[in-house]
Order: C-alpha cells, then sequence, then structure tokens
C-alpha cells in the first residue's frame, strides 16, 4: 500500500539550524511530503527511497541528506546522478546557485565524461553531479580511484526509468555502489555509504527499497494522487 501522507504541521526552513542552511530557502514553510520525509533525510544516515509524483519537491528532500552530510561529516562527498542531461543539467544549475553560498565554486562540479578531467574535479568537489553513464564509466575502476571510494553520499534521480533504456546501467551502478560501500566500511569500519532513491510513484517500491538497502521506516511511497498541484483525469 503506498505511504499515508500525515497530516503534520508544516517545518519552517529553521528546523534546519544553523543560519547559513536556513538561508538556502526563501519560503515559509516545507510541503507536506517534505515535512514527512525531514527527519529521516536530515536527522538520520539511513538510506532512504522517496517516491512521489513529479512537481513533489524531491530535490529539496534531496538537499536535506546533502545539508546533513555537510553538517556532520568534513570529510563528507555527495555525488547525484539522473539518467537524462536536461536534469542533471537542471540540477547542477540549481545547487551550483544555492549551495554556492556556502561551498567555493570548485566544490559544486558537473562532470563531462572525460576520465582524468572529470576524476580530479570529483577529487576537489563536495557536491559532483553527472548522468548515470558518465559515472557507470569512471566507477568501473573503483579500486584503483580513491576519489570513487570517498564518496559517502550516493543520490539516484529518476529511479521510475529503471524499466526503461537506462535501466540496465543504473541497476550495474547502484549494485557498485553498494558493493563499493561495504567493502570500504569492511576494510575502515567507518560507517557505510548512504543512498538516497528519488523516483516519481511506483507499484514496487518495496521491492526496489529492499535492493538498495532501504528498511521499511526509511521507504515513502505516497501515492500518485498526493499532488501538490491537484491532478483531475477525465
Amino acid at each position: 500500500p503506498p505511504t499515508e501522507l500525515l497530516d503534520l504541521q508544516p517545518l519552517p526552513p529553521t528546523a534546519l539550524g544553523e543560519a547559513a542552511l536556513v538561508k538556502l530557502y526563501n519560503f515559509k514553510e516545507f510541503n507536506p511530503i517534505q515535512t514527512q520525509t525531514f527527519h529521516e533525510l536530515f536527522k538520520t544516515d539511513r538510506n532512504s527511497l522517496i517516491c512521489a509524483p513529479s512537481g513533489s519537491g524531491k530535490t529539496t528532500c534531496a538537499e536535506f541528506a546533502i545539508m546533513r552530510m555537510l553538517s556532520t561529516d568534513p570529510q563528507g562527498k555527495c555525488v547525484y546522478v539522473a539518467p537524462k542531461d536536461e536534469m542533471v543539467e537542471e540540477i547542477y544549475d540549481t545547487w551550483k546557485e544555492k549551495f554556492g553560498t556556502i561551498l567555493s565554486s570548485e566544490q559544486v562540479v558537473k562532470l563531462n565524461g572525460e576520465t582524468s578531467p572529470d576524476l580530479k574535479l570529483l577529487a576537489e568537489a563536495k557536491i559532483t553531479i553527472c548522468t548515470i553513464r558518465h559515472w557507470d564509466a569512471l566507477s568501473r575502476r573503483s579500486r584503483q580511484r580513491k576519489a570513487i571510494q570517498s564518496v559517502t553520499l550516493f543520490i539516484v534521480d529518476q529511479l521510475h526509468f529503471l524499466g526503461g533504456e537506462d535501466g540496465p546501467t543504473m541497476e550495474i551502478v547502484i549494485s557498485r555502489m553498494r558493493y563499493i560501500g561495504s567493502q570500504k566500511h569492511q576494510r575502515e569500519k567507518k560507517k557505510m555509504l548512504r543512498m538516497i532513491g528519488l523516483s516519481a510513484s511506483i507499484a514496487n517500491a518495496r521491492e526496489v527499497g529492499e535492493w538498495m538497502g532501504v528498511s521499511s521506516k526509511s521507504l515513502f511511497n505516497f501515492s500518485p494522487k498526493v499532488r501538490p498541484t491537484p491532478l483531475e483525469i477525465y
């Protein structure tokens, strides 16, 4: 069954605690989906899967996890991947402007698909944005590439495309990152690589969540009817 959207008191940006983070938002309160997922994303290090209709503000949900990383882990590195170039461009422009106020410009980067320059960008960045295909090519030789192993937060957007042409690449990349995370955990006894999945509402969310290492408590699969802008079908 889909996750019930609870009637919660909307959280204001001041819930983020730090003034520098609060300033990133110029509205009074987070929407119901952001409010309901806030604690899981900003107050824990657990893997999470957020499935909600388009336009529900899932990008802000991902930002909660990034802000947790920035405020709790000085060595933290985030990688965001999406199957479509347009989405990568859009997120890069948004986050470059938003996080550029608290990070230097070299710390929010977009990869171009050229291995050597990309590894250099990744090594110096806090937030790296790229397509699934670029990350697949770069992460294949992860054992020789320290920059890949230093990733602590991995965000996969548009997971509903698992059934599309980019699906096999998405599966490989997510499985590989889970493997890298478990190897790192065994070797260094550090906390696991955190994985956040973002998707439109899907029928088999539990199955996808279990494969990504998401517990039932951290799985949110809201109904397609739960939309900030109501949709009527005739």
